[in-house]
């Protein structure tokens, strides 16, 4: 078995006696890639995207699913409306149409770009996630970030979270730390101030953000710069001809 998760190798050899390699993570090297090759200044995404010069942006993720959005994005223009000095950009999902987004948006000073999500987050300050990828390529950018997620029955969910479930965490970023690097808001803290007070703390000049850079250093170095789908193409060629070498051998 090939991983693109690093945690995974103890999990499958250790638990479970099965031989599992780790080839790199696809997220991480795509991510870099962008990075080198992206060009375009601040002032340009800003203006060819109808943005506010003068104003740092915090991104909002709230996932590419109807249901994920419904869930996630009203909590999340609520619990941004008070960071005047922000302007708040929602990731548009190139599978949803504006008008869907455009029913949980009237009223709302936030903007929405549409295919954009690298960009967005490159020139972006800080950014509400909905738990998934999205999460890794926050930490990628080096965006700090609160993962937020709205589940059904939040009091029941959060209290099996914290007395059956064995995984302590759910966003990929503190799952490959092995540590809470960033604040993850699900079910019954899914809550407004919790929100709004974990998004504060990390903006410039306030306490928990340069612990979360730090903490994406460390997940950066976890998953390395491999490429994950050459690694993973060498290593089946080589399994196959060892084994029609053998084959060959009896």
């Amino acid at each position: 078995m090939y991983s693109i998760l690093p945690f995974e190798k103890d999990f499958y050899e250790k638990k479970h006696g099965y031989k599992i390699t780790y080839v790199g993570n696809p997220t991480a090297m795509e991510v870099k890639e962008f990075k080198q090759d992206y060009k375009e200044s601040r002032e340009e995404f800003l203006q060819r995207n109808n943005l506010e010069q003068g104003k740092p942006i915090i991104a909002l993720l709230a996932g590419s699913r109807k249901q994920e959005i419904k869930d996630n994005l009203p909590m999340m223009l609520k619990a941004t409306k008070d960071f005047a000095d922000y302007q708040m950009v929602v990731a548009g999902s190139p599978g949803i149409s504006k008008g869907y987004y455009d029913s949980f948006m009237q009223g709302q000073s936030a903007k929405i770009v549409y295919n954009e999500t690298y960009p967005l987050l490159y020139h972006s300050t800080a950014a509400l996630v909905t738990s998934g990828t999205a999460t890794l390529e926050t930490a990628m950018f080096g965006v700090p970030q609160v993962v937020c997620y709205k589940t059904p029955l939040p009091k029941i969910i959060g209290w099996a979270k914290r007395h059956i479930l064995k995984v302590k965490y759910i966003s990929l970023v503190n799952l490959i730390a092995d540590d809470k690097v960033v604040e993850e808001l699900v079910a019954d803290t899914f809550q407004f101030d919790m929100i709004r007070g974990s998004l504060y703390n990390i903006l410039p000049s306030k306490p928990l953000r340069q612990p979360m850079l730090d903490g994406y250093k460390i997940v950066q170095e976890r998953l390395g710069y491999h490429d994950a789908p050459l690694n993973a193409a060498r290593l089946i060629i080589s399994h196959c001809a060892a084994k029609q070498h053998n084959e060959v051998d009896s």
